[in-house]
This record gives C-alpha cells, structure tokens and sequence, in this order.
C-alpha cells in the first residue's frame, strides 16, 4: 500500500520551493557507485532513490525517479561525473514513482535498454494513470472541503497552494509518455558490463514482480520497495503491500539477508551499511505472521479478534529507541499488516 496522500508539510513547501532551490543528494557506494536521492518537497510523492552505475563503457541506471524534473537532475549529475552514456535501465516494479523518468532517460540516451519482469512490463501496459489519479484526487477533495471551512487567511492560502500542487502534479503524470520495459525476464537475470557483474532477482515487496539488484563484488544490494523505509531516515516503515503476499514478502527479506550485503538500498531513504533495519523488519513479518496465525488456529476468525491477539510492540520500540511507545504510524502499520496476513490465510478472502 503505497502512501496514499502527500503529507501537507511538504506540499506546502514545495509551494514555496523552486526546483532551482532544490538538490540532489549524492553518496558514493563504491568506486563508481553513486545513489541519488531527492528531497521530497520536489518530488512531491515519495523521493525514490536511484543507484547509478559506471561501468568501462557505459552507465547501469536503477529506477527512474518519480518526476521528469527529478530525473533531469539525476541525468546532469551523472553527465557531470561521466561522459559514458546510460546503456540500461532496471525499473524496480509498476509503481509510477519508480520509473515515470523513464522518458527523459530515452530523450537523452535513445535506445537504452530497459529491463523488468514481465509481471511488471504487465502491469506497467495495464495501469495508465490509475497509480496516481484516485490518490490524487482524494486528497483535492478533502482540501477543498477543509477549504470551505477555513478560519484564517493564512489557512485559505495554504489549502489553495496545495491543491494547486495536486492539481499540477495530476496533470504532470497524467502527460508524462509511458516509455515501457524492452527486455523482460523471470526469477532472476545476470549480466555484466565489463568485469561488473549484475544479479537481478524476482521478488516480492509492496508491488509482486518487482526487481532487486545484487552487486556481489561490492556486496551492494538495491532493493526498491522490497525493503522499505520512511524517506526521513528513522521512524517504522510507513507503507504495507497492494496485494496480501506477506509470506512470499518475508521470504524475500530472507533471501536478502542471506546475501550478507555490505550496503543496501532501499527505495526510499538513505542507504544501510548494516543489516539491522533489515533483520528488524524480516522479525516484524515474521512475528505477525505467527501470531495470525496462531491466533487462527486456536479458533479466532474476525479481523478484530486476530488483530486485538496480535502484538509487537516491543518490536516497535526497535524503529524508534528512546521513545516509550510505538509510533502511530507503525500502530497503523501492523493493523495493515495483520489484516492483509489474515487475508492471505483465508485464500484472499477478507475477514
């Protein structure tokens, strides 16, 4: 489940903020390994992080960013560290936040490859603008009403701004060409570009068929919305899953652990240099799916009574030490959560 609206606060800075005023932030992951991430006042829905890679001849880009302007940002910044061009490009999963810079990436290096599974080529062909549309248009709706009832002139102003933000946005997306995958593929994929060797892996995180990207001479991992993580850099995860794959996800938390990476990059936030936040979430699926279902078998069918048996405070505490209780949002979280395990339980049918 993605985030379903754009936090007020940023919204309303982006009314104030230009994209001139705006930068990139660059870390350098290994020799010729550089993430990018954008701050979230320009890209307005969520910042995804994109992982470029120079090779002897050309340049491996990792997600495409969520707006043309961002991905512009991103191509200048890679023409200013290497004239080599982008030759491939993997899109993560069907998200739009993932690869709606897929076009400004095919202005400027026409022909570059693009690879995906083809459960995301598939669903990328299906979508259109639904990902954005109904999100946006929900939060329009409940600013105009708040709008209605506004006290202050200060308060008008804002509202106004931010649904001028929304509508903008909405008419941005709603433009932007769908450059799709060229090359598809199934469970897993490896190339090399010069000595670099690529493994790319089918997973599951908030989207199925996504991809994961595994550099094993630098022990880099970049794993889209497979491991996901609040834009800010602390706090709990703030997003669950579209479908109700919560075992086949935490099967890929797994497989990531097991890689014993070096770095990971998850799809939003700044990069790991450890597995903790890693090992942290894979204890979170993993305990909720047990008391689910155990909840289950000891004779509990309703949502409220296997949500009410399930409790993973303590864990919680581990996103956010120093506080004395859970973070509202990962409150919310584990009721998601717990809601899409019981349904995954049942065979898809919600209790």
């Amino acid at each position: 489940m993605r985030k379903f609206v754009v936090c007020a606060l940023v919204m309303f800075a982006a009314a104030v903020a230009s994209a001139a005023d705006l930068q990139l932030t660059k870390e350098t992951l290994a020799d010729g390994v550089y993430l990018f991430r954008a701050p979230s006042d320009l890209d307005l829905w969520t910042a995804t992080n994109v992982v470029a890679v120079v090779g002897d001849r050309d340049v491996t880009v990792f997600d495409t960013c969520t707006r043309p302007v961002t991905a512009r940002m991103v191509i200048a910044e890679i023409r200013k560290i290497t004239d080599k061009p982008v030759r491939t490009i993997i899109n993560s999963h069907w998200h739009m936040d993932h690869w709606m810079g897929n076009a400004e990436f095919a202005k400027a290096y026409p022909g570059v490859e693009i690879i995906a599974t083809e459960e995301t080529r598939a669903y990328m062909q299906r979508m259109g603008n639904a990902f954005f549309s109904g999100s946006i248009a929900k939060g329009v709706a409940r600013r105009r009403a708040d709008l209605a009832n506004a006290t202050s002139d200060a308060q008008r102003k804002q509202l106004e701004d931010e649904i001028a933000l929304y509508d903008a946005f909405a008419k941005e997306s709603a433009e932007v060409p769908h450059v799709l995958p060229t090359l598809t593929y199934r469970e897993e994929l490896t190339f090399w570009r010069g000595k670099r060797e690529f493994r790319l892996m089918s997973v599951v995180g908030d989207a199925t068929g996504s991809t994961a990207l595994f550099l094993p001479a630098e022990k880099i991992l970049v794993t889209g919305d497979a491991l996901v993580h609040p834009e800010s850099g602390d706090g709990p995860p703030p997003w669950t899953t579209n479908s109700y794959a919560i075992t086949p996800w935490l099967a890929t938390l797994r497989k990531f652990q097991a890689l014993d990476a070096r770095v990971i990059v998850p799809g939003q936030g700044p990069a790991f240099h450890d597995e903790a936040y890693l090992d942290l979430t894979a204890e979170l699926y993993q305990s909720i799916l047990d008391q689910v279902h155990g909840a289950m078998e000891r004779g509990l069918t309703t949502l409220a009574d296997i949500q009410a048996a399930v409790n993973v405070d303590a864990i919680g505490l581990r996103y956010t030490p120093g506080a004395t209780a859970p973070d509202p949002d990962f409150k919310r979280l584990v009721g998601v959560l717990t809601k899409k395990a019981a349904q995954e339980a049942f065979d898809g049918v919600e209790r």
